[in-house]
């Protein structure tokens, strides 16, 4: 399969009591598969996963892909978690699942050994027994890999693409010219026009959930060597992620949602902030203004 192009990373809808609210969740995975984005990455960090036990994780890989059923959308199951046993768990339950295939972060807090990382993504490939997406995110993750280092895991057996959450764009380029075969996905949403000029065959991210259609509009433009154009749009993109990042990227989404009809409730789990009165009129005026 070819896995290039955007992807929503998926938010989890929570009730006041913090408990999965699965009408809310319908109405998201469904109007992120009416949105034109080549697929889903569910239950990635956006979609507060470590703040889930693996039992809610697997029932939200469940019902996503039971929503988004017919809907012709790629799906990418996240699987990722600081233990290599609960990442397994996960992978058998997404290797049952209809999903095209499985992404995992590196593990975070404690220390890891390169050649222990790599003995990590093999496990857990093997478990699922479908294509991985590495997932690289030094910035939350703790663990800064070499070029070299991520040019071995995604040569790994099994692994096709890495999602490539950094700002080292030095790198990017890098990592695409040495693995034109390899799909490699810029993650920082805040700079996806220089990414995809970096080499980056597509996106996955947060803030595609409220502004999917510009995102496409960058990409074409990128594609139209519209330079002008597509340093525009990533300007009016910033604006909201300007927005988002001041109240908070998750709780921001869920009000924008919660303004747009989509969600109910903006509701995030402990210990997530929930947005100010003074950020959620700023959130209302992007809305209002049709800049999200």
């Amino acid at each position: 399969m070819n896995f290039s192009g955007f992807y929503a990373a998926t938010l989890t809808p929570f009730n006041k009591d913090e408990s999965i609210n699965y009408e809310d969740l319908q109405k998201l995975v469904q109007f992120n598969c009416e949105s034109g984005l080549k697929g889903l990455y569910v239950g990635g960090s956006t979609a507060e996963a470590f703040l889930c036990n693996t039992e809610e994780r697997i029932e939200l890989l469940k019902a996503t892909a039971e929503i988004a059923m017919g809907s012709n959308m790629a799906l990418i199951a996240h699987v990722g978690d600081i233990s290599t046993k609960k990442s397994e768990i996960l992978a058998k339950a997404a290797g049952n699942l209809p999903y095209d295939a499985i992404s995992a972060v590196t593990p975070f807090y404690y220390p890891v050994g390169f050649e222990q990382l790599k003995k990590h993504y093999s496990d857990i490939v093997q478990a699922a027994g479908k294509p991985m997406i590495v997932y690289n995110f030094p910035a939350f993750s703790g663990m800064s890999l070499s070029r070299d280092q991520i040019n071995e895991l995604i040569n790994l057996d099994g692994v096709v693409a890495l999602k490539q959450t950094s700002a080292d764009l030095y790198q990017m380029e890098q990592l695409t010219r040495a693995n034109p075969e390899k799909t490699i996905f810029n993650g920082f949403d805040e700079i996806l026009a220089s990414g995809l000029v970096a080499g980056a065959k597509g996106g996955i991210g947060s803030t595609y959930n409220i502004q999917a259609q510009r995102i496409l509009d960058i990409n074409a433009a990128i594609e139209a060597g519209d330079v002008v154009k597509a340093t525009a749009l990533q300007r009016e993109a910033n604006q909201v992620i300007d927005a988002l990042v001041a109240a908070g990227v998750i709780p921001g989404l869920k009000y924008v949602l919660k303004l747009k009809g989509i969600l109910s409730s903006e509701v995030c789990r402990r210990p997530m902030n929930q947005v100010t009165l003074e950020n959620q009129a700023r959130l209302a005026r992007l809305v209002e203004a049709g800049l999200c």
